[in-house]
């Protein structure tokens, strides 16, 4: 047995998992749904067969425990289920194979974001958090999505997350491609990022006057209401705030360059831009999208008079 193997299932592993488990709210599921969730298959099932029952013994004790007596590989995949639940139940611990060398880099998550097909490299400016936490991020120097998950981790060794970040890097972890979504354009069920949902997220983000101008120009129907709402916003504010959606279209525009080729490519050829925007989803934020796709690229009906002429034709 090699030492890393020793060490991974060792009494020393064995006293971490158990008080990280005494407080976990999912040391009474069983054990066996807990291993579905993790990919490892465990024999016995059944009400009793939780984690609460076998972290009353310390390792030596649970040698003699029925049903893992001279099963030494059944013990081992009872830590193995334990210690992948407990990643995703507090992703931010350094609890995977927490005795090993702390200079021995955790690819946890660079796992997971290559099967999820989501480039580490994306930039941090891109991902959708509250102000915040984007003025925290851009204090730290983090500039890429994955330092945004070294941050995150780095972080929580002296302090507890909590917040967007703490949801985003959650929703990681357990590979939940609706939390995924709040914050990264990515594409439920087939995986990637797109750019599409790289627009939605930003008309996603506007106030909601501003959402309702766009909504106006795309002649969808307000309610009284809406109407009434948007009667009463600062026209400043609102200009103000579809010129800085703009300019982020234009800037995640830069880094999807293939898919911004094809929007342009609709506009050009009088292509439907509702079909483009379609995988996002949601009516109304379609709608908005399309609004900013034109203002971004400039296509003519987005600069008619009105709001937008004003906006633009300046």
């Amino acid at each position: 047995m090699s030492e890393a193997s020793f060490e991974k299932y060792s009494a020393e592993e064995w006293e971490h998992i158990r008080k990280r488990f005494f407080n976990s709210i999912l040391n009474d599921t069983e054990i066996a749904k807990l291993g579905q969730n993790v990919g490892v298959s465990w024999p016995f099932k059944g009400k009793g067969e939780t984690a609460e029952k076998y972290i009353e013994y310390d390792f030596e004790e649970l040698k003699s425990v029925p049903g893992l007596v001279g099963k030494q590989s059944r013990i081992k995949t009872l830590m193995d289920i334990l210690r992948e639940t407990l990643a995703f139940d507090d992703p931010f611990s350094d609890m995977v194979d927490t005795v090993e060398s702390e200079s021995e880099v955790d690819d946890t998550f660079e796992r997971i974001l290559a099967k999820l097909e989501i480039p580490p490299s994306y930039p941090c400016e891109f991902v959708h958090f509250e102000a915040g936490t984007r003025e925290l991020l851009r204090d730290e120097g983090v500039n890429t999505l994955i330092e945004v998950v070294h941050f995150g981790q780095k972080l929580a060794r002296n302090v507890v997350v909590g917040g967007d970040l703490k949801t985003f890097l959650n929703g990681l972890a357990h590979k939940d491609e609706v939390g995924i979504t709040k914050h990264l354009p990515y594409r439920r069920g087939i995986r990637g990022l797109h750019l599409p949902e790289a627009i939605g997220l930003i008309a996603n983000d506007l106030p909601e006057a501003a959402q309702l101008q766009l909504l106006s120009q795309s002649d969808t129907s307000l309610t009284d209401a809406e109407t009434a709402l948007l009667g009463k916003a600062s026209a400043l504010n609102v200009e103000a705030a579809i010129k800085t959606a703009v300019e982020r279209v234009r800037k995640v525009s830069e880094w999807f360059t293939a898919e911004a080729a094809d929007l342009q490519q609709v506009f050009n050829t009088g292509g439907s831009p509702e079909r483009y925007f379609i995988m996002i989803n949601d009516a109304r934020l379609e709608r908005m999208a399309i609004e900013l796709a034109k203002l971004q690229l400039g296509v003519a009906d987005a600069k008619k008079s009105g709001f937008f002429g004003k906006l633009f034709g300046r």
